[in-house]
């Protein structure tokens, strides 16, 4: 006995002997189940069981699925491909048009409509109303397709600008997620990365991520993810360990260190980890693979990393560092099948356009077509030193060769004591404080544990600190404080006679004096902020003190790396309020922007990653500058370690101003980021490290060589990227330019159709505030049970604003704007037909096209508006009044200039036929034609 299935209203039924008809209602007639259907041939209804009627659909019918479920959303509307017969139950191939996924369907669940193309060739209105609902059904695909391949439209706590949303929508549109982001300091790769992550998680493509990143970022990762997008991160190592098979089900977005993967027993554990949608490196120009050497961990971790995800995603500004061979092993990561033309690269350099993307900071300019960046001072103080500065300095010079020597002959403890005395250098150049802070650690240690019987120790933690990269954090001088005994012999006599001089440095300290004299004082005056950096928690402290006691009313801010992203923003907003003065490590003021009110910045101190320079001015020397920025760098000659940097500095500022001339005309933008590309390529912390006679003349010889290596490999560079392109808004897609105000313009046309009373507008009519009615009052958890709600789509009011009722933002992420996107969508809504009065006489339609991959999957669509001119055969993909039109469109007094049908569907065939060229021209050997949808169709005559 088979169970009997009643078609829903609407459904098309066929009988034998009354043709196709539709279903009118079902109901129970003497016990038995029975189907009203309205015959067109005989224009008259009758009554049939179900097992008289069979499925009426036929290929190329217009259907809505409608399921018989009280939980179960519908999956939309769809054309129907082909029917069959199974176990005696008639079902429907349906291809819907949200998703382009084909499914059988019952044919009894189904539901004939009305679409685009039927209601144009009838030209038939629906009611008065229908170019409003047009307008509208238009504007709410245009704002949904434009969020699919940008994520623009999401929910975050950032503006996206133009080249980032432009950088996005490439990588969605080219079918395939394996990518070098090569793009300037300060342009916003992680922005980058969370509009691509929010678009993908659209797509359902973003389920799993895993992030990989020196150590120093991992927390700037979660924090920013969080914070900005809303996207929770867990930090393999700090949230979670030594995770099994089992445990990795359950991680779904992850961060992890480069170094803590790259080792043996953590690679063995990710290669349990499963498959991850998208595996995106930071810094990767660190993967490097050299010829004829083995295959560093890094580079081989990532190649693992390769077989577990399709999508691979590096970020470096600098992915060339001088080798072609090791650049090109950096590619293939992200491109195998490109191999045979990598390895011709140099004679056909466009291959290059098919892997890297990049946007330079010189060109970057806003929606309206500005520059973004107003140009950089960078100034150099003279800090003459005094005869004790001197002495100190020879002092502490003598004791870290004394360290080195020991380290050469103490086997395995060796790598701890070479390791505490590079720390005391690189305190040393960041102030007299700092190392003074850290040998009187040492010092107390030497005197708890007694120098006689104490053996040099120091546990695993200790260990793992110091064989880990330090670059970036501001605590190495706790790092620093390992071993009970002396390095050497005397070691303690040492260092009580520098303790004794540092004191006397302290008390006439002339790099302190001149940075309040010199630049601090005529700040204060002229009432500017000001943001120093500096590298160590010591030196921070230190400047603190002294700042709070010469300006106690003045109001000094601090963020380091210790700091919680609590505490940390509550002092952004005291330096953005009342306080002067800003004192950041970079541990602390990674990710963090300060330009909101200060363009004056002072480097404390030269760190021995010099690309952190160029990282530490990108904290105000970005988009929302309103002043040229002025880097002050103090600049001392007191010991080896800051001459190696002052020598440095001065000759890659000499290379960034010759290369930056162009005929007569300088650049002092493009000077900017040459310098910070050159700075990028450097290792002087390698040169110095690996000093331990702490010779200045050998020193000279290797950072002339790494000068004119990292300035050869920035030309090397140069040349290979030449044919990559930037953002170009004339490129640009016309919807593009959808953005806050167009859904706002949405939002006050659409309201009215739900029901929805506008009760008032504030702020300059961008929060509206609305009556919602009884049906819809408690639906949406934004609103909870209110009946009178406040919205934006303004991000930053959304923010700022504090009023009862709150402010709620209206973006993709929520319900109750996505519900009216819904539904200006559905057929319920109609507006699939309209006439329209324009500028540009002729027919627009409105098309989605859509791909997927070899496997037959959806992966993406766009949308694709095409107007036919009057009087024309050719038509125009992206016209450039659509935007305008979807803002401004207005009823037609006039019927359309023709009535015939087939005239209609051979103009209707013009489109199609465009928006068929137009899916062609936009595969590649990723993405494959899915489907061509048309949307609606407008009729528009002249005003």
């Amino acid at each position: 006995m088979t169970t009997v299935l009643l078609p829903v209203r609407g459904c098309l039924v066929k009988h034998k002997d009354f043709g196709t008809g539709r279903v009118v209602r079902s109901a129970t007639k003497s016990g038995s189940p029975r189907v009203e259907v309205y015959w067109p041939q005989k224009g008259a209804t009758s009554w049939h069981s179900a097992q008289e009627l069979s499925c009426g659909f036929r290929a190329g019918d217009t259907v809505q699925d409608s399921p018989h479920s009280n939980t179960r959303r519908t999956m939309g509307a769809g054309i129907v491909l082909e029917t069959r017969t199974m176990a005696y139950r008639h079902q429907v191939l349906v291809q819907f048009r949200d998703t382009g996924e084909s499914r059988w369907i019952p044919y009894e669940n189904l539901v004939r409509v009305h679409d685009a193309g039927s209601s144009y060739r009838t030209a038939q209105r629906t009611d008065d109303e229908a170019a409003e609902r047009f307008r509208l059904k238009a504007l709410a695909y245009a704002l949904d397709s434009w969020n699919q391949i940008t994520g623009a439209l999401d929910r975050m706590d950032v503006d996206p600008l133009p080249h980032q949303i432009d950088l996005v929508h490439r990588i969605l549109t080219s079918g395939q997620g394996n990518w070098l982001i090569a793009d300037d300091v300060g342009l916003g790769k992680t922005i980058e990365v969370g509009l691509l992550l929010a678009a993908m998680k659209r797509r359902r493509q973003a389920s799993r991520v895993l992030v990989v990143c020196p150590a120093g970022l991992t927390r700037q990762w979660k924090d920013e993810m969080k914070h900005k997008f809303n996207e929770e991160f867990e930090i393999y190592g700090a949230d979670f360990n030594n995770p099994t098979p089992s445990i990795w089900e359950g991680r779904k977005k992850v961060i992890v260190s480069i170094d803590r993967a790259k080792a043996d027993v953590h690679k063995e554990l990710f290669n349990q980890s499963g498959y991850w949608d998208i595996v995106i490196f930071d810094e990767a120009h660190h993967l490097s693979k050299l010829p004829n050497q083995a295959t560093t961990q890094r580079y081989h971790l990532a190649a693992e990393l390769r077989k577990q995800t399709d999508a691979f995603l590096f970020l470096t500004g600098t992915p060339h560092q001088g080798n072609h061979e090791q650049f090109i092993n950096l590619l293939l990561l992200l491109r195998p099948d490109l191999r045979e033309q990598f390895g011709n690269i140099f004679t056909n350099q466009s291959v290059v356009a098919d892997v890297i993307l990049r946007n330079r900071k010189s060109q970057a300019t806003d929606a309206h077509g500005n520059f973004l960046f107003r140009g950089q001072d960078t100034r150099m103080v003279e800090v003459p030193l005094t005869e004790i500065a001197r002495e100190f300095d020879e002092q502490l010079q003598n004791y870290v060769r004394l360290g080195y020597a020991a380290a050469e002959s103490s086997g395995i403890t060796g790598r701890a004591i070479g390791f505490v005395m590079t720390t005391y250098r690189k305190l040393a150049s960041s102030s007299i404080a700092a190392i003074e802070q850290s040998l009187q650690r040492r010092n107390a240690r030497l005197n708890e544990f007694g120098n006689d019987d104490a053996e040099l120790s120091f546990d695993t933690e200790d260990e793992d600190a110091f064989t880990d990269s330090t670059d970036g954090r501001d605590d190495i001088g706790d790092l620093a404080d390992i071993g009970a005994k002396p390095f050497f012999d005397e070691e303690q006599k040492y260092i009580h006679q520098l303790l004794s001089m540092a004191q006397q440095v302290k008390e006439n300290d002339r790099k302190l004096n001149e940075f309040l004299s010199q630049i601090v004082e005529p700040l204060e005056q002229s009432n500017d902020k000001l943001l120093i950096f500096t590298e160590y928690r010591g030196t921070q402290e230190y400047l603190v003190k002294a700042l709070r006691s010469r300006y106690p009313h003045r109001g000094v801010a601090q963020i380091n790396g210790s700091m919680s992203m609590t505490q940390k923003l509550q002092n952004i907003d005291q330096f953005n309020g009342s306080a002067q003065f800003m004192v950041s490590t970079e541990a602390g003021g990674e990710g963090i922007n300060l330009h909101e009110n200060c363009h004056v910045m002072v480097n404390y101190d030269l760190p021995w990653n010099p690309s952190r320079l160029v990282q530490r001015a990108g904290r105000l020397y970005r988009y929302g500058q309103k002043e040229r920025v002025i880097v002050f760098n103090l600049k001392l000659d007191d010991g080896f370690d800051n001459k190696v940097l002052n020598l440095m500095l001065a000759r890659l500022g000499s290379i960034a101003r010759d290369m930056a001339s162009v005929g007569q005309e300088y650049s002092d933008g493009l000077a900017i980021e040459i310098l910070g590309e050159l700075l990028e390529r450097i290792d002087i912390a390698s040169i110095m490290a690996s000093n331990r006679t702490l010779d200045m003349n050998h020193s000279e010889e290797e950072v002339e060589v790494a000068v004119q290596r990292a300035r050869e490999s920035h030309l090397q560079q140069e040349r290979l990227f030449a044919h990559i392109e930037g953002y170009d808004p004339q490129r640009a897609a016309a919807v593009e330019a959808l953005g806050a105000d167009e859904a706002l313009a949405f939002l006050k046309g659409i309201l009215p159709f739900r029901n929805v009373n506008i009760r008032g507008q504030l702020y300059s009519g961008k929060v509206l505030e609305l009556e919602l009615s009884s049906d819809i009052r408690g639906r949406f958890t934004e609103f909870g049970q209110r009946t009178v709600v406040r919205v934006t789509v303004d991000r930053q009011l959304a923010r700022n604003v504090k009023s009862d009722p709150p402010v709620c933002p209206m973006d993709f992420a929520s319900e109750f704007f996505k519900d009216l996107i819904d539904y200006a969508q559905s057929p319920q809504f109609k507006g699939d037909y309209a006439t329209l009065t324009g500028m540009n006489p002729g027919i627009l339609g409105l098309y989605r096209l859509r791909w997927q991959n070899d496997q037959g999957e959806p992966q993406g669509d766009e949308l694709l508006p095409v107007f036919l001119p009057d009087g024309r055969e050719t038509p125009i993909a992206n016209p450039a009044f659509f935007v305008s039109l979807l803002v401004n469109a207005k009823q037609s007094e006039t019927e359309p200039q023709t009535n015939d049908a087939k005239e209609r569907s051979r103009l209707l065939e013009r489109l199609r036929q465009q928006a068929d060229i137009e899916l062609a021209n936009r595969c590649t050997e990723f993405r494959h034609p899915n489907d061509i949808v048309a949307l609606a169709i407008a009729d528009i005559s002249a005003s």
